[in-house]
């Protein structure tokens, strides 16, 4: 396995690794044989993460806000490679309470950038951010990584605001010097897999409640979203954080932003998305709440282009959304028919790593 060859006891640094997404980025890492440092928030009791338990060298507990605290994690572990996950990732949330979730995403963006600036073992920087970064032109062309920023909630600002963070620094304090480093930015679109246990989002919900005996509900049937298999989109971060490392200080920078969006068939009206889950569950009823948002129209939807990341990471999707969804719903299934979550989370990476290498 390439990828394994490279990753084998590779000291990564991977924030927020209790998520939802940093659990399945911590198993792929126990797979590669990498040596992996965790720095979340105090773990949920009913998260993911303990489920699972992914092997790590050394999980951290700590505020990415805390500067001191994440710098001595850094300084005493030393990675070659950092993941940064760690962040806020609530429309909502960010609505109610914009200062703590400002503070949270950029600060931890400005914390990270600072301690790989005095710990010069990193060679690989990769910042995850959000296709929530561009200016909606309300337009069905694919978003490149050079079309315009911009925002209208707190939430999108923070990632703006990571975003430029993220250049500011490469530009004035690693482009120009001999430190061989390289950091990039990852903006993906929404992602399905088992593990997510935010009801706010469709998936989800729809999944809960299926899987439960309930009736969801659902609003806006015609209503377009993008979605893509968790795996897909975190093999991507991998090989970007690899170009980066193999590549720094090289002529040619692979530095910059990123674009880890899906195919044309991974755009779908919810009203679909709710019957693909439903067939998934003997045809199980939901239900429509019908008012103005009911009405059939076009629906401006964010397509990223992701041309770069196929051409210079050699990047796709491998997985379909109905297969994304099948694998989804076959894992929420076993393990309520008493298979054990890790055991069931590490095969799917296991066969996925197998089909992508």
């Amino acid at each position: 396995m390439r990828h394994k060859d490279f990753w084998q006891k590779k000291r990564v640094l991977l924030t927020g690794h209790t998520g939802f997404k940093g659990t399945w980025m911590s198993l792929i890492l126990e797979s590669l044989g990498a040596i992996t440092c965790g720095y979340s928030l105090p773990l949920n009791p009913y998260s993911f993460f303990k489920e699972v338990s992914p092997e790590i060298r050394r999980h951290e507990e700590g505020d990415i806000a805390d500067e001191r605290k994440l710098l001595g994690v850094i300084e005493s572990f030393r990675p070659d490679i950092v993941l940064h996950f760690a962040s806020h990732s609530s429309l909502d949330g960010s609505m109610k309470i914009p200062d703590f979730i400002l503070r949270t995403n950029l600060m931890g963006v400005v914390n990270i950038l600072e301690a790989v600036r005095k710990i010069e073992s990193v060679k690989s920087v990769v910042v995850v951010t959000s296709d929530k970064c561009y200016q909606n032109m309300e337009t069905d062309r694919p978003y490149t990584e050079d079309a315009p920023l911009g925002a209208k909630d707190p939430y999108s600002t923070s990632k703006v605001c990571q975003e430029l963070l993220t250049e500011c620094y490469f530009d004035t304090f690693f482009r120009e010097t001999d430190r061989n480093l390289g950091i990039a930015t990852a903006r993906a679109s929404n992602v399905i897999g088992a593990g997510d246990y935010n009801i706010s989002r469709l998936m989800p919900y729809l999944l809960d409640s299926f899987a439960n005996k309930r009736t969801p509900q659902i609003r806006n049937p015609y209503a377009v979203r993008p979605w893509q298999y968790v795996l897909d989109v975190l093999y991507g971060y991998l090989l970007l954080a690899e170009k980066l490392y193999l590549s720094a200080g090289c002529t040619e920078s692979y530095s910059g932003a990123y674009n880890f969006g899906p195919r044309e068939d991974g755009f779908a009206e919810v009203g679909r998305i709710a019957d693909l889950v439903s067939r998934g569950f003997d045809n199980a009823p939901y239900e429509v709440v019908k008012g103005q948002d009911h009405i059939k129209k076009e629906t401006a939807i964010l397509k990223l282009d992701s041309t770069k990341a196929q051409t210079v990471l050699n990047w796709n999707i491998h997985k379909t959304l109905e297969e994304t969804i099948a694998l989804t719903i076959d894992f929420i299934k076993k393990e309520k028919n008493g298979m054990k979550a890790g055991t069931l989370a590490r095969a799917q990476v296991e066969e996925y790593l197998k089909e992508v290498d």
